[in-house]
């Protein structure tokens, strides 16, 4: 059964979705949809924010496929403790106490048992968004206490097996805000160094990990910082996207410029898992000025449903995508009939991207993000 409020959340979020979506049926047909929704209500109960997260997420899968990974219900509770994925094995990124511990189990259930039920209800075209969407999940109280596993408890307990081989067990409470002071910050987590440089020997890294809104004066004074450095040793501009997970495409044009003034130096693009819709823009950008691509396959095909479309319920926020992309071949549809009468297949196959030199992230070089 579903409580009558999370049945208007519900409604509200298809009929909006319905509404401003360019393809709303490219994976499933609405009749299919409500199939979905009676059976998951005739499964579980909906009646508290944890359960209806689950259960949004779990039929948004399903709405947006490998393509549209924009689509989403956005809601985060922080938990004090994030991870990392290597592989199979989860490690304790934050707190600093317990860095490099391995997650074993939560409330005594095996964590793989944990991570197919957040898969389950996790959006993604690529392995590396399904790995940040699940390293994200880990510190994300709102949706643990949702997934079938958890949902019942009121408490959770991580089991952490440390470096030294013995365990300690975390515990979480389900009401309990915690402090600022508790957790770690977000900001960082996300965004890193953004907008910032340094040389080391002939070469300029510099660091362009989000194109969100809040950083367009640092980008500009830092670009404008770059311009009055004397570059004529250097001969090797290194763009570090690393975690630019997106925004504002628009402000990758800045850099871009000023490479475009520095066309005589080298130029090589640092990718990882994390890279995603506005970041993607970017590593389009320096591909097209001969960027030597070294690193890992980034959050999300080239080409992709996006342009993330707010809007909220109350006190809850949806993002519902309104345009389809293909950067590659300088392409974009930003309305339904554009989309019914001139998208092709070629237009719609998936494209993956695939560094020039391949360098996955190893266990051992484990950092504070």
């Amino acid at each position: 059964m579903i409580n009558k409020k999370y049945e208007i959340l519900y409604n509200d979020f298809i009929e909006h979705y319905k509404r401003v979506h360019i393809n709303p049926w490219h994976e499933i047909n609405e009749e299919q949809l409500n199939e979905l929704y009676n059976k998951l209500i005739n499964v579980m109960d909906v009646v508290d924010i944890y359960s209806f997260k689950y259960f949004i997420d779990y039929i948004i899968k399903r709405l947006c496929g490998e393509t549209d990974a924009h689509t989403k219900f956005e809601l985060l509770s922080l938990l004090p403790i994030n991870f990392r994925i290597f592989d199979n094995d989860i490690l304790v990124n934050f707190p600093n106490n317990l860095k490099n511990g391995k997650l074993i189990s939560i409330n005594g259930i095996n964590i793989d048992v944990i991570i197919n039920e957040l898969i389950d209800t996790i959006s993604y075209g690529t392995e590396g968004k399904k790995k940040y969407e699940l390293e994200k999940s880990l510190f994300n109280k709102v949706k643990l206490f949702g997934i079938p596993s958890l949902r019942e408890s009121n408490e959770l307990v991580f089991e952490i097996e440390k470096t030294d081989g013995k365990k300690e067990n975390i515990k979480f409470t389900k009401y309990e805000k915690y402090l600022k002071d508790q957790l770690f910050d977000y900001d960082e987590y996300r965004y890193g160094n953004n907008a910032t440089y340094r040389f080391v020997d002939n070469c300029l890294i510099y660091n362009h990990s989000s194109v969100q809104m809040k950083f367009k004066e640092k980008i500009e004074s830092t670009i404008e910082m770059l311009k009055k450095e004397d570059l004529s040793n250097i001969d090797t501009i290194i763009v570090d996207i690393r975690g630019n997970t997106g925004g504002n495409s628009a402000l990758n044009k800045i850099l871009m410029d000023f490479i475009k003034e520095n066309s005589d130096k080298k130029l090589i693009c640092l990718t990882d898992y994390r890279v995603f819709s506005g970041g993607r823009y970017a590593l389009v950008d320096l591909i097209n000025l001969g960027a030597l691509t070294i690193g890992e396959e980034i959050s999300t095909p080239i080409n992709c449903y996006g342009n993330s479309n707010w809007f909220n319920v109350g006190e809850y926020y949806f993002s519902v995508s309104e345009c389809y992309f293909n950067p590659l071949l300088n392409y974009s549809v930003r309305s339904k009939n554009e989309y019914k009468n001139e998208v092709t297949n070629e237009i719609l196959v998936p494209y993956i991207f695939h560094p020039d030199i391949l360098i996955e992230e190893k266990k051992k070089i484990i950092c504070k993000i």
